[in-house]
């Protein structure tokens, strides 16, 4: 699992809005491609409003979790270009930078343990 935290232009959030719904709708089978092809099973984001601005919270789960930003900053796939100029246009940074910043760090899991991790 890894996550990163990186603002949303305040004059782009409703565009942000729909370049999410379009990776959920329209083109939700390339989105899922996307994902498998980076080995991805799991995509989760967040819009948060902070004092800094609005933040977008992603979670990336899968096997290719670690690696996935390092993936996406070379891949030549159209979908994936697509995909990496709207990150650089709504969030206004340079993908290279967040392609480069180091695995974030799990300082806490708190859950309720799952049938599997009891009946062990």
């Amino acid at each position: 699992m890894s996550a990163i935290v990186v603002p949303v232009k305040e004059d782009k959030v409703e565009e942000w809005k729909a370049w999410i719904e379009e990776c959920q709708g329209p083109r939700k089978e390339e989105f899922d491609e996307f994902n498998e092809r980076m080995k991805l099973t799991g995509h989760r984001v967040w819009l948060a409003q902070t004092p800094q601005g609005p933040m977008a919270i992603v979670v990336f789960d899968g096997p290719g979790a670690d690696e996935f930003r390092q993936k996406l900053a070379k891949s030549k796939e159209p979908f994936d270009k697509w995909f990496r100029d709207r990150i650089t246009e709504l969030h206004g940074v340079d993908f290279s930078k967040i392609a480069k910043m180091e695995p974030s760090e799990m300082v806490m899991d708190w859950h309720v343990p799952s049938y599997a991790e009891v009946s062990q």
